[in-house]
């Protein structure tokens, strides 16, 4: 495949303080690369270097053409009192497309991502899922070469996943090459990619599948809490997922490690649980 961009050897310093080192990744066309570690390993970062969004200190970041077409997602973007046809029509005319190019792109990517073309319902009024829809959005307005993703996944519920799921694995289908840093990895799984870690700002490679894997537990708790609550703890634990149940009881998904901890928050905020079950993950 098509090499579209290269990190040689890259690295990044902030005030004396060495945040990525010697970062060597390929990306061709087609690819989706999974970077996945700890908060503030560098993730970020790492997405605005290949994005071209911040200098490398050191090392070379490679394009196969000066045409390359790049888009990007910040992990969350702003409740703005705008339609999200309005904010893309603006972020379109920063990318230079006439109007007649805009609003044919812009009615594609709102039937893309199941989002309703309102010309009333302003940003300020979308749901976390909806603004996130309209994050990825933005960073399609001009077809990309390359999607960089910043947490797409955070604080949606399990049906907005689903559908930015299903949009991503079409986008990556039609020739677009994606990097996302991700942190749940049950999401992580759900996409066909390669996985790579930052670990005390190194970059290594790790495959998602090898029998030496070791299993991602987690569990699945019924139960009945309020809404606001949920947002509240998603604050607190953004790796949880969540959605209603068949019975009308809330379902929600979280990783072992927040096991000690989410569960005592849970009933001390009013929470009810019906059950609570145990899941595994890998080999």
């Amino acid at each position: 495949m098509k090499v579209l961009l290269t990190l040689n050897e890259a690295s990044k310093k902030y005030e004396g303080r060495e945040i990525l080192t010697d970062v060597s990744l390929t990306i061709s066309q087609g690819d989706c690369i999974i970077i996945r570690g700890n908060n503030g390993s560098g993730k970020s970062t790492m997405l605005r270097m290949v994005s071209g969004l911040i200098p490398l200190t050191s090392g070379q970041r490679l394009l196969e053409h000066t045409n390359l077409v790049i888009g990007y997602t910040p992990d969350r973007l702003s409740k703005l009192r705008m339609t999200s046809t309005e904010y893309l029509t603006h972020m379109g005319r920063i990318s230079g497309m006439t109007r007649k190019e805009l609003k044919e792109r812009i009615r594609e990517l709102h039937d893309l991502f199941c989002l309703e073309q309102s010309d009333q319902l302003k940003m300020s009024h979308f749901s976390k899922g909806m603004l996130q829809k309209t994050n990825v959005m933005q960073a399609m307005i001009k077809t990309p070469d390359l999607l960089v993703l910043d947490e797409p996944f955070s604080g949606l519920d399990k049906e907005s996943t689903g559908h930015l799921l299903h949009s991503l694995k079409k986008i990556k289908d039609e020739g677009t090459s994606i990097l996302a840093a991700v942190h749940d990895p049950l999401l992580a799984s759900q996409l066909e990619s390669n996985t790579y870690w930052i670990h005390q700002g190194r970059l290594s490679k790790e495959s998602m599948h090898t029998s030496s894997e070791k299993k991602v537990v987690y569990f699945e708790l019924e139960g009945s809490i309020d809404l606001d609550v949920v947002d509240y703890l998603l604050d607190f634990y953004p790796d949880i997922t969540y959605k209603r149940s068949q019975i009308g009881y809330m379902l929600i998904t979280f990783m072992y490690k927040d096991y000690s901890s989410f569960l005592p928050e849970f009933i001390n905020k009013g929470g009810e649980i019906v059950s609570l079950t145990r899941k595994e993950l890998g080999s």
